[in-house]
Parts: structure tokens; C-alpha cells; sequence
């Protein structure tokens, strides 16, 4: 079990953010004292709704130990409930962070968009950017005015680097990166004349019929087995996540429509072309990812360290033998995922004392 342990982590007005240590092993998840420990955690969290842009209802949750030193945002990608991440969760509570963090609008526990609650689907992937920044700016400076630091996976990466390039004075203060979706793999489609495909095939969608249509290969959520998976190499941690998700069939959510994908790509190929964001940030991928695009990823990295005044921002971090989730990956794989952003934690004072101080935003 768990021992929470806080450490205090200001000095000379900079801030520094704790360490993130991991807690749970594959053992524990076999054993079943993992199914234990994250279904007390989840228990022990507070969870909330919020009205987010057009009136969408928001689910979010949030753990705020009072001894804590910093906070922690967490961004997850598609078809993921805030729950799936209730192992991170963990580990970032036991380093001494309060954690918060959103289902997006279409899935989790948060309101669906259709009358088919399985389809993946947004209007405006733009809709998702607002919801965020609200969440940020809005309902998490209401109950904590620590410093923020900003964890993203896939697609909650393409909607916080957007967020960021959007809002060039907000409250996150450092940025991680993990597997974000900043192009996407669209085999069998080539990927040059895959935003004109799928924007076509919604064209025709609309013309046809009000129900927005599967991309092929794509529908109603399956449990898949781990044979042949694409997101992880950790049968435990793939296990404890499908059963997750048998328990609470409302986290369910089925593949993507072409409206979500014609939405999806343009949102991508926007971020090419926009401002490195104003604070440091760091980018890790999985050399064996086939879900995102990592080719696009190092390319906008590219872009970014380009623009970045000094310091500069770090190399990208490439983990061998790693898939899509490196966050529910091995525990060799994640162990390599703490090292490469403590090392960034801990160079965030120098990166600090040598770029001018923002102002605090959340009041």
C-alpha cells in the first residue's frame, strides 16, 4: 500500500516541482492488490461535473491533499475515462501532487454527443480546446492555487499543445508530452491525401444521412484481447484496464467517425503551423507507436525548438520497445518514462532562473 510522503519543494521563489515516482509493479497487478489500492483510490477522489462550452455537461475528478506542493493536470486521449489513469493518479499523489483531471466532452463519464453514445464524434475539435481551458482556467484556480504542471497523452496532447499555442498567458507553468496525437497513422489511406479523403467522405456523410458514418474498420467498442494489441506491451496493466472498462460499460466508446477524423487531422495539421507554447515542455513517444504519427511529432518538436528562445527545449525521448500508452506500459518501460521527465523536473529551476517569470493567472 501506499504512504503519501510531501517534501517541500519551494526555493527562492522558483518553483520545483516534486519528483514523480512510480509505486505499483506488474506483480501487484497480478496479484490483484493493484485492482485494491486504485479502487480505494478512486473511492478517495472527489467527482464533479462542470457545464463546458455550448452547454456540454463535464465530468471531471480531482484528489487535493492538503500537504501537497504542486499540482498536476491530466489530459487523456481518446476513449479514455480519467479513471483508466487512477495508477498515475497514484504515483503522482504519493510524489506529492493534487491531481485533477477531465473526461472530454464524447466520452468518460462526461456527456455524450449522439444518440449512439459508441461513436467517436466532436462537432469542432476546437470544442475540446475551450472545454480545457476552461477546466484550467476556470474550475481548477476555484479550489487550488498551486503551480500547475500539465500531463498529456494522445489526443489530450493535440488539444493542450493547441490550448497553449491559443492562450499564450495561462497558468501551466511546464508541459509534458506522452505519445501526443500530433499526426495521426491513417493506413490503409496515405497519409498526404488522408485530410481530403476524410473531409470528402463527411461531405457525403451529410448528404446522405444524419448519423455520422464509421470510418471502415471502425465501430461499436470491443474487448479486445492483448494478442496483437497496439497500445501495450503489459498484459497486467492491458488486463486491469479492459476489466475497467467491463465494470463500468459506461466508459465505453467505439471507433471514430470520418467527422471526427476530418476534425482530428485539420487540428493536427494547424499546430504545424503555430507558436512554440511559453513555457519549458518535453516530448516522449514509443518507438513502436502505430497509433499517432511519430514523424509528425519530431516535426513539430523540430518547429518548436526552432522558435524557442534559450534555453532551448530538450531532445525528444524516444523509448525502445515501447507502444502507444507508455503510461501502462512494462514496468521497465516506465521506469524509463519517470527518469526522462525527473530529469526534465529537475532542470526546471535552471530553465526558470533563466527565462522571465509569468505572471500567476489563477488569482
Amino acid at each position: 500500500m501506499y504512504r503519501i510522503h510531501f517534501r517541500q519543494q519551494e526555493q527562492s521563489g522558483l518553483t520545483l516541482f516534486p519528483m514523480l515516482r512510480p509505486g505499483l509493479t506488474q506483480a501487484d497487478f497480478s496479484s490483484g492488490n493493484a485492482t485494491v489500492v486504485l479502487q480505494q483510490l478512486w473511492q478517495q477522489g472527489q467527482h464533479h461535473y462542470f457545464t463546458g462550452t455550448g452547454g456540454c455537461r463535464l465530468h471531471y475528478s480531482s484528489w487535493q491533499p492538503a500537504q501537497a506542493t504542486a499540482a498536476l493536470v491530466l489530459i487523456p486521449g481518446r476513449i479514455e475515462a480519467g479513471h483508466k489513469y487512477a495508477e498515475f493518479i497514484a504515483d503522482a499523489l504519493h510524489s506529492g501532487y493534487q491531481v485533477f483531471v477531465l473526461d472530454h466532452r464524447g466520452q468518460g463519464a462526461s456527456e455524450r454527443l449522439l444518440a449512439d453514445p459508441q461513436r467517436g464524434y466532436v462537432k469542432d475539435f476546437s470544442d475540446y480546446v475551450a472545454d480545457l481551458q476552461l477546466f484550467i482556467e476556470k474550475i481548477i484556480p476555484g479550489c487550488c492555487s498551486l503551480p500547475l504542471l500539465a500531463v498529456a497523452h494522445s489526443m489530450g496532447g493535440a488539444i493542450l499543445a493547441a490550448y497553449l499555442q491559443q492562450q499564450r498567458s495561462n497558468p501551466v507553468q511546464a508541459a509534458i508530452f506522452s505519445s501526443p496525437m500530433w499526426g495521426i497513422h491513417t493506413s490503409p489511406i496515405p497519409a498526404g491525401i488522408a485530410p481530403a479523403v476524410a473531409n470528402f467522405m463527411r461531405w457525403l456523410n451529410r448528404l446522405c444521412s444524419k448519423q455520422p458514418w464509421y470510418v471502415p474498420g471502425q465501430g461499436p467498442y470491443q474487448h479486445k484481447a492483448f494478442k496483437g494489441n497496439d497500445l501495450s506491451h503489459c498484459a497486467e496493466r492491458y488486463q486491469w484496464f479492459r476489466d475497467l472498462y467491463q465494470q463500468y460499460p459506461e466508459y465505453q466508446l467505439g471507433g471514430v467517425s470520418w467527422h471526427w477524423l476530418a476534425e482530428a487531422l485539420a487540428a493536427c495539421q494547424k499546430l504545424q503551423s503555430g507558436p512554440v507554447p511559453a513555457m519549458p515542455c518535453l516530448l516522449l513517444q514509443g518507438a513502436e507507436d502505430t497509433v499517432v504519427d511519430n514523424r509528425q511529432q519530431l516535426l513539430l518538436w523540430q518547429h518548436w525548438r526552432l522558435q524557442q528562445p534559450l534555453p532551448p527545449l530538450p531532445d525528444a525521448v524516444t523509448i525502445q520497445s515501447a507502444r502507444h500508452e507508455l503510461l501502462t506500459e512494462t514496468d521497465g518501460v516506465r521506469s524509463q518514462w519517470f527518469r526522462a521527465v525527473n530529469r526534465f523536473l529537475s532542470e526546471f529551476l535552471d530553465i526558470q532562473a533563466q527565462a522571465p517569470q509569468k505572471p500567476d493567472q489563477r488569482g
